[in-house]
């Protein structure tokens, strides 16, 4: 959450940024749910965050050699691949419209003694969700960029209204003074292992 915030929080037509705890969304609390935390954050638009992570290990050829104390310690025959995906949606809440998505994706393959097994998997875990993180970043931005293409070319379909005190510049200005007055980012976790 802070590397995507932190990515929005340099756009001349954020206000701000409030990171909402997942506590607040309630299962199957739609979009009545986000219209509270709308009025509680004051929030306008609201970015929801999703990550999968799973993880496999098979023992390889290697393997073999653990049936002596050595190869237990020093042969890296566990295979491990790690799987993560981090998906952004944005959704406008007072018109409950998607405003557009970005997925953010890691696959990291490594190798391990069955000593220090669990360490590797716990450090695959972090990388992954890093690696995924800035992969998702990289999305946003481009996603971001086929969003204000598509309000210039359709401008009928967006409401575009300036917030008081906005001084930024631009088509993109006036786009998301409305929509992103404060930019809203919250978690819906789902995490499967």
């Amino acid at each position: 959450m802070g590397q995507v915030s932190e990515q929005f929080k340099a756009k001349p037509f954020v206000d701000s940024i409030e990171i909402i705890p997942s506590a607040y969304l309630r299962k199957g609390g739609s979009f009545g749910n986000l219209s509270q935390l709308q009025s509680m954050y004051n929030v306008d638009v609201i970015a929801l965050l999703a990550y999968d992570q799973e993880q496999f290990t098979d023992e390889g050829l290697a393997s073999i050699t653990y049936w002596t104390i050595v190869g237990a310690y020093l042969v890296p025959g566990e295979k491990n691949d790690t799987h993560t995906m981090i998906d952004a949606t944005i959704y406008d809440i007072a018109s409950q419209k998607l405003l557009f998505r970005a997925p953010g994706i890691s696959h990291i393959k490594s190798k391990a003694t069955p000593v220090n097994l669990s360490e590797q998997l716990r450090e695959d875990r972090h990388r992954g969700m890093f690696l995924a993180a800035e992969d998702l970043n990289t999305n946003l931005a481009l996603q971001l960029e086929v969003f204000k293409d598509k309000v210039r070319s359709k401008p009928e379909q967006y409401k575009i209204k300036r917030s008081a005190g906005y001084i930024g510049g631009g088509n993109l200005g006036l786009l998301f003074s409305l929509l992103l007055a404060l930019f809203g980012a919250s978690t819906w976790l789902r995490a499967r292992r």
